[in-house]
């Protein structure tokens, strides 16, 4: 499951969470991982929590979480910064890019998940639900004291009405995906909303409790895809103050916010206001940090932190710096290849580019030794594939064996068919896959043999900061023959192009939570690859890979949905989707010294939960 509210498409210095930035995204979470399969209520009683094969952490008379400092300091401005632009707060919407803080600030979901638990969420906007016993439906009871920011209740029609749109035209595909396995949404009376499933999926319960509600006396009757530009309305603890199209905006804390003293929120929310100020790129933001423009950076450059971030300031401890380890899965970062360009259709010559990227002399030289090459997309989780199959995994990939590569099953995970330290015998085995798939090398240009076409593509980058790091690997792939260069593009272009697939390479993003599900119809399934906006960038059509995407959602336990996932991996890994990239297990953030962190940090968190003064 996704564990997403809202996506906006910025690249950008503020990230709230480790589902990282999809194609110059950030994506908006609460939090990381619900539960797979919801304990029904036994005998009817509504649960104030749901949890995986039992009960949750937190009994239901719990005060504040573990994690949480119920005594931070409320007051003071906080600003942040994002690199990118906005030109909407619809953040639903599927065209426009979105302002960032929305998902976190202004709009609500049904429930909120716990930090320090993997497979638990807990009531927001929901005071109780109830699964069904057949796992056929969920039942919602909404609290009585749940007000929108114009006063004016939360009610049953108010979730029926998202819900509805969210599934309707000019939106992001995601919702569709996500809730496909939704048959109806019926609301007995004002307070209570019940959703009925077509089949039984385990984490469908936990992910109705994410839908963000809206106000349906604000939103309804107009288009919702045009009309709200220049308008947020939600239920959450901020209002939008003010903003400048690009260049600003600024949260406010509603004084009258209904949901101060619930649990959930117990040490959140102290800031009087929250600015988010707009940069063009990094370097510019961090100077502007350095001056004191805005308070908190979160630093996604490898040379920014080992070089730049240091001086007078952080000397004399005016600006802090720290690098906090997590455990969040990393998920995959990687040149995609578009596999809708008769180029990238074949698997030999996935690989064979793959193999031109060399990772251990870009890690020396260009990344201070901070990163470790992914070999998974399930990297920094007990989820990601390991050594050959296992005897369950088989199970599940011997039945598509006609659809997945055959080294699914021979190959063990991780970098295959060179010494991934040896970048001349990479370079020898790409020079082998790519005779094999009919390329040869004419007067120093690789060619087609049969049409004599030579081989040329654009990466299409959204930032300049990516050029240092494309450029080597360009130049590894000019030794084999390819002519390929780098554009950078306007991010308005740049999300335009993706949208609509009008690419041949990009970098992207595929965030993954601790508990893979739903989500990973947009990510990886045949039904995804043509609907534009969608997160099936590769552009991936295999029927095998569909019948394991199905086998993630319909996992029933967390040992079941492991196994599912690790063959998902396998067979996702040996498609060469993309030139794997690397992750780091921790997040880098400096901060000027006024700001604080609760003693006690979370085992999945981001670093902007729960700052205070």
């Amino acid at each position: 499951m996704a564990k997403i509210l809202i996506r906006n498409r910025n690249r950008g210095t503020l990230k709230f969470s480790v589902l990282k930035r999809g194609r110059g995204a950030l994506w908006v979470t609460a939090a990381l991982g619900l539960a797979l399969l919801a304990s029904p209520s036994a005998g009817g009683v509504p649960l104030h929590g749901l949890a995986l094969g039992g009960k949750p952490k937190y009994a239901e008379t719990f005060r504040n979480f573990d994690y949480a400092d119920p005594n931070a300091l409320k007051g003071g401005a906080l600003t942040l910064s994002v690199v990118g632009s906005f030109d909407t707060l619809n953040p639903f919407a599927l065209k426009g890019r979105g302002a960032s803080g929305l998902g976190l600030y202004v709009f609500e979901s049904l429930m909120e998940h716990a930090l320090d638990e993997p497979f638990s969420i807990y009531g927001l906007l929901a005071q109780s639900m109830d699964v069904a016993e057949d796992g056929l439906s969920v039942t919602f009871r909404l609290r009585p004291e749940a007000r929108f920011s114009d006063g004016k209740p939360v009610q049953a029609q108010d979730v029926a009405y998202t819900f509805n749109t969210l599934r309707g035209e000019g939106v992001q595909p995601f919702y569709k995906l996500y809730y496909a396995d939704v048959k109806a949404v019926e609301t007995p009376d004002a307070r209570t909303v019940v959703f009925r499933f077509a089949r039984r999926n385990n984490e469908l319960p936990m992910i109705l409790g994410e839908v963000p509600v809206l106000p349906r006396h604000v939103y309804q009757g107009k288009d919702f895809g045009r009309d709200f530009v220049g308008l947020a309305m939600g239920s959450g603890p901020y209002t939008v103050d003010s903003f400048d199209f690009g260049k600003n905006l600024r949260f406010r804390r509603n004084p009258k916010y209904w949901g101060e003293k619930l649990a959930v929120n117990a040490g959140k929310n102290n800031f009087d206001t929250i600015a988010m100020k707009y940069y063009k790129d990094q370097t510019v933001a961090l100077e502007a940090f350095k001056a004191g423009e805005f308070d908190f950076l979160w630093i996604s450059s490898s040379k920014q932190w080992a070089v730049d971030v240091a001086g007078d300031k952080w000397d004399r401890h005016w600006i802090l710096k720290e690098n906090l380890k997590h455990s969040n899965s990393s998920g995959m970062q990687g040149y995609v290849f578009n596999q809708r360009k008769p180029l990238f259709t074949d698997r030999r010559v996935r690989h064979a580019l793959a193999l031109a990227f060399d990772f251990e002399w870009s890690n020396q030289n260009l990344f201070y030794g901070q990163y470790t090459e992914h070999d998974s997309y399930y990297d920094n989780s007990d989820l990601a594939a390991e050594g050959l199959p296992s005897p369950e995994e088989l199970k599940l990939l011997e039945p598509q064996r006609a659809h997945l590569a055959p080294e699914v099953f021979t190959r063990p995970m991780g970098p295959a068919g060179a010494d991934p330290a040896n970048l001349r015998e990479r370079l020898r085995a790409a020079v082998t896959l790519l005779k094999d798939a009919g390329w040869v090398v004419k007067d120093g240009v690789l060619t087609q043999e049969t049409t004599g076409a030579p081989m040329r593509f654009t990466v299409m980058l959204d930032s300049p900061a990516f050029e240092r790091i494309t450029e080597p690997y360009l130049n590894n792939l000019k030794k084999l023959g390819v002519q390929a260069d780098m554009k950078v593009v306007d991010s308005a272009v740049y999300e335009q192009k993706v949208r609509t697939f009008d690419f041949d390479m990009i970098v992207d993003v595929f965030g993954q939570s601790q508990s893979p599900g739903n989500e990973q119809r947009e990510f990886w399934h045949s039904a995804s690859a043509g609907q534009e906006g969608s997160r099936n960038t590769a552009g991936l059509r295999n029927p095998g890979v569909d019948a394991l995407v199905d086998a993630v959602i319909t996992a029933n336990n967390r040992a079941t949905l492991t196994i599912a996932v690790r063959a998902l991996d396998r067979a996702l890994w040996n498609e060469y989707l993309a030139v794997p990239h690397w992750f780091i297990a921790s997040h880098r953030v400096t901060y000027w010294n006024k700001l604080r962190y609760p003693k006690t940090l979370p085992k999945y968190f981001n670093p902007l939960s729960h700052l205070s003064f």
